[in-house]
């Protein structure tokens, strides 16, 4: 697995810069972001009951497709371009979300029927942001 790693600078909800590391695995299409801020993991939208992207994300995402970092690029509209790809947020002690095909899965790392005894998810993620967040506990 071939990655290319870069930071992202952003704000978060209380509008305090910080950082966003990104992996880029461009042959799998997945893209694995480390977010402890939360400058662009997905919120939680209580009406819907479930997590959708957040602004931040969308500004990111606007970013990483103009700026054709590793990954292919045409002519799609931003959220086209975004349904491409997986995205993997390492954000919580509690979960990694991982958003595809327009949903938002919740992998839960602590509690019963957590995703490191889950073999197929362990495998998707990538070791070194999987690590440091479990390592934050």
């Amino acid at each position: 697995m071939k990655i290319q790693e870069l930071e992202y600078k952003g704000l978060n909800l209380l509008d305090v810069v910080g950082t966003v590391e990104i992996a880029i695995d461009a042959i799998n299409k997945t893209i694995h972001i480390f977010d402890v801020e939360h400058i662009v993991a997905p919120e939680f939208h209580f009406q819907s009951k479930s997590y959708v992207l957040s602004e931040g994300f969308f500004k990111m995402a606007n970013v990483l497709k103009q700026k054709q970092f590793f990954l292919e690029n045409s002519e799609e509209k931003l959220e086209q371009w975004i349904e491409l790809h997986e995205w993997i947020f390492y954000s919580s002690k509690q979960s990694i979300k991982m958003y595809r095909n327009g949903l938002i899965e919740v992998h839960k790392l602590t509690g019963p029927n957590t995703c490191e005894q889950s073999e197929v998810h362990i495998k998707r993620y990538y070791p070194k942001y999987f690590l440091r967040l479990k390592e934050n506990k």
